[in-house]
């Protein structure tokens, strides 16, 4: 069985598996982070790198207005993260409910996935998250006095304007290699892939590092067309 990280009603629970891999889409953590690939494992969709190895990502996200999904096995997400020269990756950003038709946060860094809530957990988990079509701050510490934090600023679906603060405790993350941007449409198994039928788009846009620009370099473009403009990236998911 495999189980997935969503900030909803169960707070843990449905995708992800116990494997380090983390978000289906993404290599492992063995895995040369440094060569493109052609396809995403467990899923669909674009990846760009950003080569820095700073300590504080941030970005703006444009949601997509509408998320078209016409199959019954992916789910699609939205995030960032890094990866870190002791090989751990971390998968931190949004996870999209069909059912409440709302983006939820998410994180995991290695192998846990156990958040902590800081703050605004009511108002972006359980039933609630942030509106399709807005636009979503993030910013991301790998390292805040040995955890991992996230920070998003938006609107939810009830109109409320706000913030949630996760993080995952315990991580003392060292040296990273470098960041990344993906949207990917996944799913928990390899041969689930065929049945994926998803179109949606979003952006990341004024990347910085550690308050300093940062261009994305395109990785991947599997059933998606990544496109960058200075420190902005489009990532449009189609199959």
């Amino acid at each position: 069985m495999k189980k997935v990280l969503i900030a909803g009603a169960v707070g843990t629970a449905i995708l992800f598996g116990t494997i380090s891999s983390g978000v289906p889409g993404l290599p492992g953590a063995d895995t040369q982070v440094a060569k493109a690939a052609s396809q995403l494992p467990k899923g669909i969709g674009g990846r760009a790198y950003l080569n820095s190895t700073g300590a504080v990502f941030t970005a703006k996200i444009k949601l997509p207005d509408t998320v078209n999904i016409q199959d019954s096995v992916s789910t699609p997400y939205i995030y960032s993260g890094f990866s870190a020269k002791n090989g751990t990756e971390a998968d931190i950003g949004l996870q999209y409910s069909k059912q409440y038709n709302v983006w939820k946060p998410l994180m995991k860094v290695g192998s846990k996935n156990d958040e902590t809530y800081i703050e605004g957990k009511e108002k972006f988990t359980y039933n609630k998250g942030f509106r399709p079509g807005s636009t979503v701050q993030m910013t991301i510490y790998k390292n805040l006095n040995g955890n991992t934090r996230m920070t998003l600023w938006g609107t939810n679906n009830d109109g409320y304007t706000g913030r949630i603060i996760t993080e995952i405790q315990g991580t003392n993350i060292g040296t990273i290699s470098k960041w990344k941007t993906l949207a990917t449409a996944a799913v928990s198994y390899e041969s689930q892939r065929d049945a994926i039928k998803a179109t949606f788009s979003t952006s990341f846009n004024n990347i910085t590092i550690d308050n300093k620009a940062v261009t994305p370099v395109v990785d991947t473009q599997d059933f998606a067309k990544v496109s960058v403009a200075g420190n902005n990236v489009t990532i449009s998911v189609n199959k």
